[in-house]
């Protein structure tokens, strides 16, 4: 395995097909809309109502540390 640390973040087929689509913060915090739809409420799957998303896919115990200091707020 090799690390390399690079200056700008390399492109990935996503972002390269769809660049607008989908930013990185409304994936981790659900006040961080989509551009087309909110990410504030979930249906799981086998379940009829929604419910209220929760930060960080449920693991904020887990991981918030990791983004200390970011604007979570922001969809870049």
């Amino acid at each position: 395995m090799r690390i390399r640390f690079v200056e700008k973040k390399p492109p990935t087929t996503w972002n390269l097909i769809a660049p607008g689509e989908y930013g990185f913060y409304s994936n981790v915090n659900p006040e961080v809309d989509h551009p087309r739809w909110s990410q504030a409420t979930e249906r799981r799957l086998g379940e009829f109502f929604k419910r209220p998303t929760q930060k960080f896919n449920g693991y904020g115990s887990q991981v918030a540390s990791l983004y200390n200091g970011m604007d979570l707020r922001k969809n870049f």
